[in-house]
């Protein structure tokens, strides 16, 4: 048995909902899913010889559309 003097209150836990392990693989799934589509958007493959300045202007028009 534990000597109740020993014992040291360090602060609150704070509970955390539990998820299942199907939520936490839809989960993961979703955020390569929205990683793979990022990387194939940005992919220098798919760009076929686009220069560096044709591909910032691409980006600054798609960051920044009101400027057009």
């Amino acid at each position: 048995m534990t000597d109740k003097s020993n014992l040291e209150f360090v602060g609150k836990v704070k509970a955390e909902k539990l998820t299942s392990l199907a939520e936490n693989i839809k989960k993961d799934r979703a955020e390569i899913i929205a990683d793979r589509e990022h990387w194939a958007k940005y992919s220098t493959n798919r760009r076929n010889g686009a220069s560096k300045r044709e591909i910032m202007e691409e980006l600054s028009r798609e960051r920044f559309p009101w400027e057009e």
